[in-house]
């Protein structure tokens, strides 16, 4: 009985461990708001990485349902595309692990209104997703200098304006402090890795065809 007692112990402890270090309640959450001078997004430069550090909540810097402090990715459309759904990668954190905002929360959002996410990988990565499907007035991020209908009017000529492309990611939580400094690349198209996951996931698919046939 003696041996079964230590790996149960360290069982119980890595569980406790984990719960304290994803509460699910204090970790971040990221939310997409509405932005201001931000890193571009090109058709060149679909994919870039950005390292911010909190903020306090102020007028010039509003933080989501009034956090004390937030860090705030902001970004601009210049794909001459609209962007329905973006991927936040962030890398390991230390102790951070991000959640989605609850469907309550995602009300408060600006262009998108769905999230999911992964689990962490073993090196700690985690993908957060946001998409748009295009229902009360959840459409994405319009390219800059496009033209665009004022929401929730006809779209007449006069009811048409020009995208700025603006917008942010901002995460927020208890575990975001004056101290928290944040890196994530926003992915908004696949990345060269999956391509070729695919590409030679055919292939072997296509070897394995001929070697049963040859059997």
């Amino acid at each position: 009985m003696k041996h079964f007692r230590i790996p149960l112990l360290i069982l119980a402890a890595a569980l406790f461990t984990d719960a304290a270090w994803a509460d699910g309640i204090n970790d971040p959450k990221p939310i997409p708001q509405n932005g201001s001078d931000a890193t571009l997004i090109t058709l060149n430069h679909p994919n870039p990485t950005v390292t911010m550090s909190a903020a306090p909540n102020s007028p010039a810097n509003p933080c989501p349902f009034q956090s004390a402090f937030c860090v705030d990715d902001n970004f601009q459309n210049e794909t001459d595309k609209t962007i329905t759904s973006i991927t936040m990668l962030f890398p390991s954190q230390g102790s951070l692990v991000f959640n989605c905002p609850s469907k309550a929360e995602m009300l408060f959002a600006v262009f998108f209104d769905n999230c999911s996410q992964s689990a962490p990988s073993p090196n700690g990565a985690e993908d957060i997703t946001f998409s748009a499907d295009g229902k009360n007035g959840f459409n994405g991020v319009a390219s800059a200098g496009s033209i665009v209908c004022i929401p929730d009017l006809e779209c007449d000529k006069d009811d048409q304006t020009t995208a700025d492309g603006l917008f942010a990611i901002d995460m927020y939580g208890n575990d975001v402090k004056s101290t928290t400094t944040i890196t994530a690349t926003a992915i908004t198209t696949p990345e060269p890795g999956a391509g070729l996951m695919v590409l030679f996931g055919a292939f072997a698919v296509g070897l394995f065809k001929l070697v049963r046939r040859a059997a």
